[in-house]
């Protein structure tokens, strides 16, 4: 007989593209017939009163797995990663872009996704840190950087990453460039910045050849970052990276960090995981391995 282990779903209805959703019954089932069972809460339901994550963490659960987009990563993670117990996490791509998915080398096919999960591949995964807030595949601020949480859901459910690159072109031509960003670094101060990216991957959205390393799972994170310019200079050295033009890119940098303290100007929104963030300071730390994931970031 097939022992039955305790898992909770945090599902959100609204994520991504409607058509995904009707996989939603097909996942119940499956996760069913490999033997968890299966308590499941919308996102909507979560709360710091009545807290499923909180619940399956003290009860210490078997596995929380997550429906939805890269949101709906960030918000469970929010609670989750308070916690002691931390149970495995799978993560199912229902979002837009899902790029913790990509990262963790998920497919997109339910079916192939509890293939992995019945397998019982878990990986360490580091988590950032800004301020009273986490993160798990990308922190960003300034010019550009708020393209994520301002591209309207109806687009991003017909369009999906398409409506994202819309957005961009729209910003850059109607935008200004940010106020000057500024970051400590072990007494080292990068300034004159109008945006960066920190990053668990090399990846953000259709954008997969930013760094040239693939993984960061050393207890670091990559820092990119980008000198105050025009908009068409900092499209031209962005393509010429993408598309390995040039070397000579002296207004991107890149570097790995583990924790630094960043000073952002009133104007300036943070963005987490595609999703805009308050925090209580501007410092940021890796907690390296602090989630176990299932799937793999490995090339192998």
């Amino acid at each position: 007989m097939m022992s039955h282990k305790q898992a909770l779903i945090i599902y959100n209805p609204l994520s991504g593209k409607r058509k995904k959703h009707s996989a939603f019954p097909i996942l119940l089932n499956k996760l069913s017939e490999i033997g968890y069972h299966l308590t499941v809460n919308e996102l909507n339901e979560v709360n710091y009163m009545n807290n499923p994550i909180r619940k399956a963490c003290t009860q210490k659960w078997d596995a929380i797995f997550i429906a939805g987009g890269d949101g709906t990563v960030n918000q469970t993670i929010q609670f989750l990663a308070e916690e002691e117990f931390r149970p495995n996490v799978g993560v199912f791509p229902f979002g837009t872009s899902n790029e913790f998915a990509k990262f963790m080398r998920v497919p997109s096919n339910i079916i192939d996704v509890v293939s992995i999960i019945e397998s019982g591949c878990i990986t360490p995964v580091d988590l950032g840190k800004f301020g009273n807030r986490y993160f798990i595949n990308i922190a960003a601020a300034g010019w550009l950087a708020d393209i994520t949480y301002e591209t309207p859901p109806f687009l991003k459910s017909k369009f999906g990453e398409l409506a994202y690159c819309l957005y961009f072109f729209k910003k850059l031509l109607f935008k200004k460039p940010s106020d000057n960003i500024s970051i400590n670094i072990s007494d080292t101060v990068f300034s004159d910045l109008s945006l960066f990216l920190i990053m668990n991957g090399n990846s953000v959205g259709p954008l997969e050849r930013l760094i040239d390393e693939k993984i960061c799972d050393d207890g670091y994170f990559h820092l990119l970052t980008y000198k105050k310019t025009t908009r068409i200079k900092l499209l031209f050295h962005l393509f010429a990276k993408l598309l390995n033009l040039s070397k000579d890119l002296s207004i991107i940098q890149h570097t790995k960090i583990n924790e630094a303290d960043f000073m952002l100007p009133e104007s300036i929104s943070l963005n987490l995981d595609g999703e805009l963030a308050s925090v209580n300071s501007s410092y940021f730390q890796v907690l390296p391995q602090h989630l176990n994931v299932f799937g793999s970031n490995k090339n192998n």
